[in-house]
């Protein structure tokens, strides 16, 4: 079997749109590139899709999520602009200062095709000179299609709830990668990759990859993973956080862009699991793979649900900058080193039961 490249795999993912609630674009082009080497593959009734690798042991889920970070028409003016709502939860009842796409260029998943437009806001000289408005409101930020009327553009097969999506191209940046969606789909490349590459014949665990829904709208694809099959453990992949550029702060964020994976031993909703974290860095030094170890603030991931299942879970991170935007950046160094620390870890002598004792 020829594997992808890992830029390929991410150019490819990430400019699939797939906003919460709509990813099946994404899963399903999963569910055709991994037909092609597992031993089974399913789209469940809600929209996840999971594949069997291969292997014998335990049984392990590897799981990133298809959603980015999207968002909704929720209504349109007479002259054709449409008012957005985002396709996740609202906290603030205001955009946050830490996500803002506006002036990018977006895709409209409209019923009858999908339509190119522009997120963007009153700028420039009609809103110029003095302004106490310290933030952005919903009703700022509008999409412009290029027609005059609301006619026209519910002609295209627009209304409230059709869904919204950056639209900006993939590419190298020097030793990087920086586009929109890496969170989740370079962690989905990672996953694909992995699946690709391992040799099931060495692995110490029956090895399953999947993807969920709705992760940006509160773990929601994630609840319903264990009816899929009776797994022992579990990898959440997801993005890293860096604290190396201006307006972070590295006490709180220690980790590096070029420096390995991410173990996270904790973030704002669950512990991981400090055994696989502990085996997951041992794993990866025995084979000299670069690794940090962090615990994230104001972070949640897919992993809260499987622990709460009871498949016991580590979260495993790529260093990403600029996330929750549409510039998010990784490196191919790190997702490759990603795929061998996973590797490495199906490869070693799989962890126990936590107490082999008998209860009779």
């Amino acid at each position: 079997m020829t594997t992808s490249s890992m830029y390929d795999l991410i150019k490819t993912l990430t400019e699939i749109p797939g906003p919460t609630g709509q990813e099946e674009r994404v899963h399903e082009w999963c569910a055709n590139h991994w037909s092609s080497y597992a031993e089974h593959v399913e789209i469940t009734q809600v929209g996840n899709v999971v594949a069997r690798v291969g292997g014998s042991g335990p049984a392990i889920v590897v799981l990133a999520h298809g959603d980015e970070l999207g968002l909704m028409v929720k209504s349109i003016t007479d002259a054709g602009l449409i008012h957005i709502w985002p396709a996740g939860p609202d906290r603030r009842g205001k955009p946050a200062h830490w996500y803002n796409p506006v002036n990018s260029p977006v895709v409209l998943l409209a019923d009858d095709g999908d339509v190119d437009g522009q997120l963007v806001y009153a700028s420039g000289h009609v809103i110029g000179g003095a302004s106490d408005k310290q933030s952005f409101d919903w009703n700022d930020w509008f999409v412009d299609v290029g027609y005059s009327s609301r006619e026209e553009v519910e002609a295209l097969g627009i209304h409230p709830g059709t869904r919204i999506a950056a639209n900006v191209p993939t590419r190298r940046l020097g030793d990087t990668i920086i586009g929109k969606a890496m969170d989740d789909r370079a962690p989905l490349a990672v996953a694909t990759a992995l699946a690709e590459r391992v040799d099931t014949s060495k692995i110490n665990y029956e090895l399953w990859v999947g993807s969920t829904i709705q992760e940006e709208n509160g773990l929601i694809g994630a609840a319903s993973i264990p009816l899929v099959h009776d797994f022992s453990y579990g990898f959440a992949l997801d993005v890293g956080l860096c604290g190396e550029v201006p307006g972070t702060q590295a006490a709180n964020h220690p980790a590096k862009l070029r420096h390995g994976p991410i173990v996270v031993h904790q973030d704002a909703s669950v512990n991981y699991s400090a055994r696989m974290c502990r085996a997951a860095v041992e794993a990866a030094r025995s084979r000299g793979i670069p690794v940090q170890q962090a615990v994230f603030q104001n972070y949640g991931s897919d992993g809260k649900e499987l622990i709460r299942a009871g498949i016991e879970s580590v979260l495993l991170t790529m260093p990403t900058r600029y996330t929750h935007s549409p510039n998010e950046m990784v490196t191919e160094d790190d997702c490759n080193a990603c795929v061998d620390l996973l590797i490495a870890f199906l490869e070693a002598e799989p962890l126990g039961p936590r107490w082999s004792g008998n209860t009779a």
